[in-house]
């Protein structure tokens, strides 16, 4: 059984699609990281431990740590 040459191509490209669209991620997850990283050193030093809390909370049993570059 062969399968005409449209089909064939037509697979092609419906499985590059999601390796095309994993590239755009990374990118949107490092922008969306650069963002919280900046608004978080941004909030003055005192209050970071408050913030810390919530997001301890937040995302236990995981870890973030964020170490500001003027600490």
């Amino acid at each position: 059984m062969t399968f005409p040459r449209y089909f064939i191509w037509s697979l092609i490209i419906i499985l590059m699609i999601p390796l095309l669209a994993g590239c755009s991620v990374g990118t949107t997850i490092a922008h969306g990281a650069n963002f919280a990283v900046s608004r978080y050193c941004d909030i003055p030093k005192g209050a970071r431990s408050a913030v810390r809390k919530t997001v301890d909370t937040t995302v236990a049993p995981s870890s973030i740590q964020i170490i500001c570059a003027n600490d």
